[in-house]
């Protein structure tokens, strides 16, 4: 039995196909590269200019998607403090109202009333405690990435004064950077600052953490953007000896001189050692 070599003949009515080759190795290029310097290094190196071209591109894809991924877990992040201080808010309200409450169940001397107003407080109750419980939940969920890390510390001292915690509000000041959070003027910057000085502002209700208090206030009034004159007010106000005033007095006339906008807010302090 016969065989037939098979050919790879184009059937009829078919163009032939030329041969697959690469564009690099084209004659027609190569021979435009013998008097084109540029050329003959493009034809020499080419496999190599392709993979950098796909290494560049596979960069810029790579950072195009952790950009993409940072805004999306910072926007996260925002959504989860502007709650955080939404509850906060509503916290501090809640906790005002059961103080009225507990006073006017002092001063009631109608045993029915007395009893209605009681059961409001235990109501009240029970919703600041769950507020609470919320908040500090939503505080340990922030990012732990900078600006919300030092957000996160300072909330913690925030809730740990409202439950005279000193010990632990003095300790989350400490540790939390405000100045470094964000830049002078942006709102990251002015959330912190705000929280370090309410911090130091509860502080100086406790004799153990008055000097901390005092050098934080300091702290804030020379190196602050947004609250630097209310802490040097506070200052002032607390100053108890002779060179706690004369410091606090120099802080605000540094700050009258810094912020002439800001003078209505100076003009009633120190005013009468002048």
């Amino acid at each position: 039995m016969s065989t037939t070599p098979v050919t790879n003949e184009p059937s009829q009515g078919e163009a032939p196909r030329a041969p697959s080759r690469n564009l690099f190795e084209d004659p027609a290029i190569a021979a435009a590269a013998q008097n084109d310097p540029f050329a003959r290094w493009v034809v020499k190196h080419w496999r190599t200019i392709v993979l950098v071209l796909l290494a560049t591109g596979a960069a810029v894809l790579g950072y195009d998607r952790f950009t993409t991924v940072a805004l999306e877990k910072r926007s996260a992040a925002t959504a989860v403090l502007n709650s955080v201080q939404e509850n906060y808010h509503q916290l501090v309200t809640k906790e005002a109202a059961l103080l009225t409450l507990r006073a006017e169940e002092a001063a009631q001397s109608d045993a029915a009333e007395k009893a209605k107003i009681t059961a409001k407080i235990e109501s009240a109750s029970k919703e600041v405690d769950q507020l609470k419980d919320k908040v500090t939940l939503m505080v340990e969920s922030l990012d732990s990435s900078a600006p919300f890390s030092t957000l996160k510390d300072l909330y913690r001292g925030l809730l740990a004064a409202r439950l005279k915690d000193y010990d632990k509000t003095q300790s989350a000041l400490a540790n939390a950077s405000w100045e470094h959070a964000g830049k002078p003027e942006s709102s990251e910057r002015f959330m912190a600052e705000l929280l370090a000085f309410g911090l130091a502002r509860a502080l100086i209700d406790s004799d153990a953490h008055r000097d901390f208090a005092r050098a934080q206030l300091v702290r804030i009034a020379e190196q602050g953007s947004f609250v630097a004159v209310p802490a040097a007010s506070t200052l002032l106000t607390i100053a108890s000896t002779d060179s706690e005033k004369a410091q606090a007095q120099q802080l605000v006339d540094a700050l009258r001189a810094k912020y002439p906008s800001q003078q209505r807010f100076l003009t009633n302090f120190g005013d009468s050692e002048s």
